[in-house]
């Protein structure tokens, strides 16, 4: 398949730069990797472009092009973390507090971004990949007791039915990404309620984002956790939270949380100072990376000073 497009990165490098210094002509960016070493934490800036990246992890064989989804998601949904995304950031920015910043046509760029992006992480992908190879055996032996008369021949090749993890992959990522189900998932937050969060301490405590920065948490049990395959995106329970800038966090919650009450904030920003509010939800997003988490000044400094 060659070495291009070998670094495949989980997350957009346009939405990482959000949360990076420009330095010449790279964008360097404030990095904790938690190590399971003696050594434990550690803190260090890396260029955007080698961070947030797995080896050829969208390649697959059984399209004509090795590297498929890399481009698709890349033509697909990175090119929203551009223009269109600094778009929103600015109208957001510039407006004043309680203002109704999200339009229509916003709602639906977050929704493909947020959606696109829990999607394509490992925790996500490769969940489903050990799922499939369950229900494979599950559905071989399901053949195998309805028709019990079945000739020890025709068994034995049933029991030899199998996908490698590379076409099972491509059978996951063709089913997630078709369009009328994408635009159904899409739907789904689209008609939630939407509050804008800006951080007016920003500059003291920012938002930070990882390399799995989607966070699905329980309304009903707060500062829990949560995986979006158990709480699943319809779920009246269920609270998306997504940061798109150090002073931006996406807050998506069904029309009745609170009584019904929260309705009053749709697509409205909302400024936060609360510190315990953005330190739990940075910790929550800390939590649930998978290799690095992501700290913009001048949080990072404060890290690296106090080691």
């Amino acid at each position: 398949m060659g070495k291009a497009f070998t670094k495949q990165h989980i997350v957009p490098q346009a939405y990482l730069k959000r949360f990076a210094v420009k330095r010449g002509k790279k964008y360097i960016i404030g990095t904790r990797m938690a190590s399971k070493k003696k050594d434990g934490i550690k803190f260090f800036t890396r260029s955007v472009s080698d961070v947030a990246y797995l080896e050829n992890y969208y390649d697959t064989y059984q399209q004509q092009d090795g590297k498929h989804w890399e481009h698709f998601l890349d033509k697909k949904f990175d090119i929203l973390c551009g223009q269109p995304l600094d778009n929103i950031i600015a109208k957001i920015t510039l407006s004043r507090n309680n203002a109704i910043v999200l339009s229509k046509e916003d709602k639906d760029i977050l929704s493909k971004i947020i959606l696109s992006q829990a999607f394509r992480v490992p925790a996500f992908l490769d969940e489903q990949l050990e799922k499939s190879e369950r229900l494979i055996k599950e559905y071989r032996n399901q053949i195998i007791e309805a028709f019990p008369d079945t000739l020890p021949d025709y068994k034995k090749k049933i029991q030899n039915i199998s996908f490698d993890s590379e076409t099972r992959k491509n059978m996951i990522l063709e089913g997630i990404f078709d369009e009328s189900k994408f635009d159904r998932y899409c739907a789904i937050l689209h008609h939630k309620t939407w509050i804008v969060y800006y951080n007016s301490i920003r500059n003291v405590m920012p938002f930070i984002t990882s390399d799995n920065p989607v966070l699905f948490a329980d309304l009903q049990d707060q500062g829990h956790q949560g995986k979006m395959t158990s709480l699943g995106i319809a779920n009246d329970k269920t609270v998306v939270l997504y940061p798109l800038t150090p002073a931006i966090l996406i807050g998506i919650y069904t029309p009745n949380a609170f009584l019904g009450f929260i309705q009053n904030f749709d697509c409205r920003k909302i400024a936060v100072d609360e510190m315990k509010f953005i330190t739990n939800i940075n910790i929550e997003i800390m939590v649930q990376s998978k290799i690095h988490s992501f700290l913009p000044e001048p949080l990072f400094s404060e890290m690296t000073e106090s080691k």
